[in-house]
């Protein structure tokens, strides 16, 4: 390859790259536990872009509902998928620990355990469509750039 053409190449890189970053400014500067927000009535997190990221009060509840007691404190929010174009067309993964995953497989319908779990969960786009209907604002996606390899 050309010095040129590599030269191109780090520009496109470098342009992708800031337009991803703009892509993901509605990504949260922080994480609150399930906890946190149910107890303190605090349904906003905020944003890079300085907005706020508002977790509606029912998908809280249902949360709850759903996972038991000793896991309030450790499932954080808001959920985060990761759109990955180098894994494929409609996959995400999703960012987080067991907790997390454990969630997400439990609201598609999966009877497993959170020791049994593996990471990292990937999920087809009509699961995370699925996931959106029942969790509107507790989950998020980001976009990431292709993996570079060395």
């Amino acid at each position: 390859m050309s010095r040129v053409n590599v030269k191109i190449d780090r520009l496109l890189n470098f342009i992708y790259k800031s337009d991803i970053e703009k892509l993901n400014d509605h990504l949260p500067t922080e994480f609150k536990s399930l906890k946190d927000i149910a107890s303190n009535n605090s349904y906003t997190i905020k944003s890079r872009n300085g907005l706020d990221i508002i977790i509606d009060r029912n998908e809280i509840n249902l949360l709850c509902n759903l996972l038991p007691s000793d896991l309030h404190d450790k499932l954080m929010l808001p959920i985060i998928f990761l759109r990955r174009i180098d894994l494929g067309r409609g996959i995400y993964e999703l960012l987080g620990g067991k907790v997390e995953a454990f969630t997400i497989l439990k609201l598609l319908g999966h009877d497993i355990s959170p020791e049994n779990i593996t990471l990292p969960i990937r999920i087809y786009r009509p699961q995370l469509f699925k996931l959106k209907t029942i969790l509107p604002t507790s989950i998020i996606i980001a976009f990431s750039t292709p993996i570079e390899e060395e």
